[in-house]
Protein backbone atom coordinates (compact mmCIF):
# COMPACT_ATOMS: atom_id res chain seq x y z
CA UNK A 1 0.00 0.00 0.00
CA UNK A 2 1.17 3.14 -1.06
CA UNK A 3 1.67 5.67 2.73
CA UNK A 4 3.40 8.52 3.69
CA UNK A 5 5.38 8.86 7.26
CA UNK A 6 6.08 12.67 7.79
CA UNK A 7 7.50 14.44 11.03
CA UNK A 8 3.49 15.51 12.90
CA UNK A 9 2.68 18.99 13.02
CA UNK A 10 0.72 21.01 15.37
CA UNK A 11 -3.07 20.76 13.85
CA UNK A 12 -2.14 16.78 13.78
CA UNK A 13 -2.69 16.86 17.19
CA UNK A 14 -6.34 16.00 16.85
CA UNK A 15 -5.97 13.02 14.66
CA UNK A 16 -3.44 11.97 17.39
CA UNK A 17 -5.16 12.05 19.81
CA UNK A 18 -8.22 9.97 18.08
CA UNK A 19 -5.58 7.14 17.60
CA UNK A 20 -3.71 7.69 20.70
CA UNK A 21 -7.71 6.48 22.44
CA UNK A 22 -8.24 3.70 19.81
CA UNK A 23 -4.86 2.15 21.25
CA UNK A 24 -5.87 2.39 24.92
CA UNK A 25 -9.02 1.03 23.68
CA UNK A 26 -7.31 -1.89 21.90
CA UNK A 27 -4.91 -2.22 25.18
CA UNK A 28 -8.02 -2.56 27.67
CA UNK A 29 -7.18 0.69 28.79
CA UNK A 30 -9.18 3.83 27.71
CA UNK A 31 -9.82 5.18 30.95
CA UNK A 32 -6.33 5.56 31.64
CA UNK A 33 -5.82 8.46 28.95
CA UNK A 34 -5.82 11.91 30.47
CA UNK A 35 -4.37 13.59 27.70
CA UNK A 36 -6.07 15.96 25.30
CA UNK A 37 -5.57 17.58 21.71
CA UNK A 38 -4.46 21.10 23.54
CA UNK A 39 -1.98 19.39 26.08
CA UNK A 40 -0.78 17.35 22.87
CA UNK A 41 0.10 20.55 21.17
CA UNK A 42 1.62 22.00 24.37
CA UNK A 43 3.96 19.12 24.73
CA UNK A 44 5.03 18.54 21.34
CA UNK A 45 5.32 21.81 19.50
CA UNK A 46 6.34 24.43 22.25
CA UNK A 47 10.27 25.71 22.09
CA UNK A 48 11.35 22.67 24.32
CA UNK A 49 9.05 19.90 23.41
CA UNK A 50 8.75 16.67 25.66
CA UNK A 51 8.12 14.66 22.49
CA UNK A 52 8.30 14.39 18.64
CA UNK A 53 5.62 12.32 17.25
CA UNK A 54 5.76 10.62 13.34
CA UNK A 55 1.86 10.23 11.27
CA UNK A 56 1.89 7.52 8.59
CA UNK A 57 -0.56 9.02 5.88
CA UNK A 58 -2.65 7.12 3.02
CA UNK A 59 -3.73 8.58 0.15
CA UNK A 60 -7.48 10.20 -0.13
CA UNK A 61 -8.48 7.02 -2.39
CA UNK A 62 -7.31 5.01 0.58
CA UNK A 63 -9.23 6.75 3.22
CA UNK A 64 -10.80 5.20 6.27
CA UNK A 65 -14.92 4.47 6.20
CA UNK A 66 -14.69 8.16 8.01
CA UNK A 67 -12.64 9.83 5.99
CA UNK A 68 -9.25 9.36 8.07
CA UNK A 69 -6.47 9.63 5.81
CA UNK A 70 -4.21 9.61 8.90
CA UNK A 71 -3.75 5.91 9.60
CA UNK A 72 -0.97 5.62 12.06
CA UNK A 73 1.78 7.80 14.24
CA UNK A 74 4.38 6.41 16.50
CA UNK A 75 5.20 9.13 19.41
CA UNK A 76 8.82 8.97 21.27
CA UNK A 77 11.26 10.73 22.93
CA UNK A 78 15.09 10.80 24.10
CA UNK A 79 16.58 9.48 27.38
CA UNK A 80 19.88 8.89 28.34
CA UNK A 81 21.46 5.54 29.57
CA UNK A 82 24.29 6.02 32.05
CA UNK A 83 25.78 2.83 30.72
CA UNK A 84 25.18 3.36 26.99
CA UNK A 85 24.61 6.66 26.10
CA UNK A 86 21.61 8.48 24.09
CA UNK A 87 18.38 6.72 23.62
CA UNK A 88 15.44 7.03 21.98
CA UNK A 89 12.24 5.83 23.49
CA UNK A 90 9.01 4.96 21.75
CA UNK A 91 6.13 5.54 24.09
CA UNK A 92 3.77 4.29 21.29
CA UNK A 93 3.57 2.70 17.42
CA UNK A 94 -0.16 1.92 16.75
CA UNK A 95 -1.87 1.54 13.02
CA UNK A 96 -5.48 1.57 12.77
CA UNK A 97 -6.49 -2.06 11.73
CA UNK A 98 -7.79 -2.06 8.82
CA UNK A 99 -4.28 -1.03 7.64
CA UNK A 100 -1.76 -3.45 9.50
CA UNK A 101 0.47 -5.83 7.83
CA UNK A 102 1.08 -2.90 5.13
CA UNK A 103 4.01 -2.18 6.34
CA UNK A 104 3.00 0.86 7.78
CA UNK A 105 3.90 -0.07 11.27
CA UNK A 106 7.19 -1.17 10.38
CA UNK A 107 7.83 1.53 8.14
CA UNK A 108 7.35 4.23 10.97
CA UNK A 109 9.26 2.18 13.57
CA UNK A 110 11.85 2.33 11.03
CA UNK A 111 11.65 5.92 10.92
CA UNK A 112 12.09 6.59 14.30
CA UNK A 113 15.19 4.46 14.20
CA UNK A 114 16.26 6.29 11.63
CA UNK A 115 15.74 9.81 13.50
CA UNK A 116 17.68 8.60 16.19
CA UNK A 117 20.70 7.35 14.35
CA UNK A 118 20.88 10.69 13.36
CA UNK A 119 21.15 11.86 17.05
CA UNK A 120 23.56 9.55 17.64
CA UNK A 121 21.21 7.35 19.71
CA UNK A 122 22.34 3.51 20.51
CA UNK A 123 19.41 1.86 21.37
CA UNK A 124 15.73 2.45 20.82
CA UNK A 125 13.63 1.16 23.50
CA UNK A 126 9.94 0.43 24.27
CA UNK A 127 7.39 -1.27 26.07
CA UNK A 128 4.64 -4.01 25.59
CA UNK A 129 1.60 -5.10 27.66
CA UNK A 130 2.81 -8.71 28.54
CA UNK A 131 -0.40 -9.87 26.91
CA UNK A 132 0.04 -8.21 23.59
CA UNK A 133 1.57 -11.11 22.19
CA UNK A 134 1.09 -9.97 18.17
CA UNK A 135 3.11 -6.55 18.96
CA UNK A 136 5.38 -8.59 20.95
CA UNK A 137 6.16 -10.64 18.26
CA UNK A 138 6.30 -7.88 15.67
CA UNK A 139 9.45 -6.24 18.11
CA UNK A 140 10.89 -9.51 18.35
CA UNK A 141 10.90 -9.99 14.29
CA UNK A 142 12.44 -7.21 13.93
CA UNK A 143 15.89 -7.91 16.03
CA UNK A 144 13.95 -6.15 19.62
CA UNK A 145 15.78 -8.11 22.67
CA UNK A 146 12.89 -8.78 25.47
CA UNK A 147 15.16 -7.36 28.62
CA UNK A 148 12.24 -8.91 30.85
CA UNK A 149 12.98 -12.27 30.03
CA UNK A 150 16.93 -11.48 29.26
CA UNK A 151 17.94 -9.66 31.99
CA UNK A 152 15.25 -9.43 34.32
CA UNK A 153 14.51 -5.78 34.44
CA UNK A 154 10.88 -4.23 36.12
CA UNK A 155 9.57 -1.14 34.43
CA UNK A 156 8.13 0.87 37.41
CA UNK A 157 6.65 4.12 37.75
CA UNK A 158 5.23 6.45 40.47
CA UNK A 159 2.49 8.71 39.54
CA UNK A 160 -0.40 10.81 41.43
CA UNK A 161 -0.33 10.64 45.15
CA UNK A 162 2.89 8.48 45.13
CA UNK A 163 4.69 11.20 42.61
CA UNK A 164 3.24 14.04 45.01
CA UNK A 165 4.19 11.93 48.41
CA UNK A 166 7.83 11.37 46.95
CA UNK A 167 8.42 14.69 45.75
CA UNK A 168 7.42 16.17 49.03
CA UNK A 169 10.32 14.37 49.80
CA UNK A 170 13.01 16.32 48.23
CA UNK A 171 15.62 17.87 50.10
CA UNK A 172 14.75 22.24 50.73
CA UNK A 173 16.69 24.66 48.56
Amino acid sequence: MNFKVRAARKEDCKEISRMIMELAVYEKMADQVKTSHEELERDGFSPNPFYECLIAEVPDEHKTKDGYTVVGYALYFYTYSTWKGRSVYMEDLYVMPDFRGKGIGKGLMAKVAQVGVEKQCVRLQLSVLEWNKPSLDFYIAKGAEDLTAKEGWHFLRFDGQTLDTLAKEAPKD
